[in-house]
């Protein structure tokens, strides 16, 4: 006998624990990017070197691909969530030790724990409501990018609230890390789960070979470098351009958090389009002449630079991961596509923070520094054009 079909109340209560643990899964990353004004001050580091506290997170997005088939040998899929998160916590709780070399160590240990956890929450949705994957994901989603926004929001303010100072940034995050981490350890206490987490090794090489599966992976990179190099600097760019440094924040939170809103549709209706190849290329174009709007403007006008920006690289991401599932022929041709798009892409992500803060070293000029967010907007363009064809990539 069948069990009846979960409703959608069911599995939005099923998938509290995944929810819970979204919650750390981009603002253990985002928060630091306002502080670096402060950070600058306090240690006497150039732009370049702080960059990397962003640009080693990202690195690990892209080795995560080879990590995963490791992982998978701890356990269950609970079991590598649990263990996972509380390493996420150590890594937070490194940075409020306050030196340095505790910094960029934090940095590389949060992108292990958030690659890991980007791979094992899908696993987790597949495991345990397949049918309502869609919801799920959407709603994990949602939640990080809100908690990384507010992450953004309320780091400055925290950060000038005591004789903490940007320490107490952390704090917030590293009690919630606790409680999810603490919760997910309980949960596996009780558990009667075992085996380990099902993790695929097969890759169709034959994709590196494919013009289509390039030009994926490189708009894939392109998009993930304008986010990574402009999210980590535009805190400074608005300060630079006379805003105060609580209130970059709050902006960039602001104007991040619509962005999403507004994008949040886009894979469905994009979906619909015989091809994507005109409305990736106009989205590219969109995001290009935002930045360089930025370059020539000032004051509340560039509020609505940055909201239309963040609309633009709202719409591509999803739209970057769409296009290896609908280029794709079967399942199996989806997760090697996908592997290959993001392990390339992140790794050129890595390196947009730390040449736009190099350029502003060299010149001085954040307006010299912005020049890169518009020329990787029109490469957008270009690459998307090519990477929106209808055709499949067959192997």
């Amino acid at each position: 006998m069948s069990m009846p079909a979960m409703t959608n109340r069911e599995a939005i209560r099923v998938g509290l624990p995944i929810f819970i643990t979204a919650i750390n899964m981009r603002a253990g990353l985002t928060i630091m990017s306002p502080l670096y004004p402060i950070l600058k001050e306090q240690y006497q580091l150039s732009s370049f070197q702080l960059s990397f506290l962003t640009s080693l997170s990202v690195l690990c997005f892209a080795g995560s691909a080879l990590l995963m088939p490791l992982v998978g040998k701890i356990g269950g899929t609970n079991k590598v969530i649990a263990w996972t998160l509380s390493v996420l916590s150590v890594a937070i709780f490194l940075r409020t030790v306050g030196n340095v070399p505790m910094l960029f160590i934090s940095s590389i240990t949060v992108g292990i724990a958030i690659a890991v956890l980007n791979f094992s929450l899908p696993v987790w949705v597949k495991e345990n409501a397949p049918d309502h994957s869609g919801l799920l994901t959407g709603i994990y989603i949602t939640i990080m990018g809100t908690f990384a926004a507010l992450s953004v929001a309320v780091a400055v303010p925290l950060a000038e609230a005591s004789a903490w100072g940007w320490r107490l940034s952390m704090i917030p995050w590293l009690v919630i890390g606790v409680i999810s981490s603490g919760w997910w350890l309980l949960k596996i206490s009780k558990s009667k789960e075992s085996g380990h987490m099902e993790v695929s090794s097969k890759f169709h090489k034959a994709l590196f070979r494919k013009s289509g599966a390039w030009s994926i992976s490189i708009f894939f990179g392109l998009q993930s470098m304008l986010f990574y190099g402009t999210a980590t600097w535009l805190p400074t760019i608005l300060v630079s351009k006379g805003y105060t440094l609580s209130h970059a924040g709050l902006v960039v939170s602001i104007t991040g958090f619509l962005g999403s809103a507004i994008g949040i549709a886009a894979p469905h209706y994009a979906s619909k389009l015989k091809n994507m190849r005109m409305f990736l290329f106009w989205m590219g174009i969109m995001v290009a002449l935002s930045f360089a709007a930025l370059i020539f403007d000032s004051g509340w006008r560039l509020i609505i630079w940055l909201l239309i920006s963040n609309v633009g690289l709202s719409v591509t991401f999803p739209l970057s991961l769409l296009l290896t599932v609908t280029r794709s022929i079967d399942a199996g041709e989806t997760r090697s596509l996908s592997i290959m798009a993001q392990s390339i892409g992140y790794l050129m992500a890595a390196f947009a923070p730390g040449i736009v803060g190099a350029i502003f070293d060299s010149t001085l000029s954040w307006s010299a520094a912005l020049l890169v967010p518009v020329a990787l907007g029109i490469a957008l363009a270009v690459v998307g054009y090519y990477a929106g064809k209808a055709e499949k990539i067959e192997i």
